[in-house]
């Protein structure tokens, strides 16, 4: 017979193994990115396209970081929309909330390889 605890233990021991969905990767990296950590962002790149176009990749969100400190620096990243392709591909809106109170919609495409969530082109 299970106890209450260890039902509980399992359901969350389930939802952990689930890892980040394709929203949480997009925000991730946006506010990665918006805040210069490009470290970070790269992180949650796919590794498809870091392997073919990674040297390309980190003066753009160096950029980003740039453009963002400019507005005030990103406040938060919210996640407004998530369109699942299917299984493995998803198109995510994002909505950036920067320092000077503006806002920037933004959508790309994530992709899952392996169980985790990365962004692609």
């Amino acid at each position: 017979m299970r106890t209450r605890a260890f039902v509980v233990a399992e359901m969350l021991l389930a939802l952990t193994a689930r890892g980040q969905g394709p929203g949480d990767a997009a925000r991730a990296a946006r506010e990665a990115a918006g805040r210069g950590q490009t470290t970070e962002a790269l992180e949650q790149v796919d590794p498809e396209v870091k392997a073919t176009a990674g040297i390309l990749i980190a003066p753009l969100l160096q950029d980003k970081a740039r453009k963002a400190q400019a507005k005030g620096g990103v406040t938060s990243v919210a996640v407004e929309k998530v369109d699942t392709v299917h299984a493995d591909h998803a198109v995510v809106t994002t909505v950036t909330h920067y320092g000077d109170g503006s806002t920037q919609a933004d959508s790309g495409k994530v992709r899952r390889v392996e169980g985790k969530w990365y962004i692609t082109m």
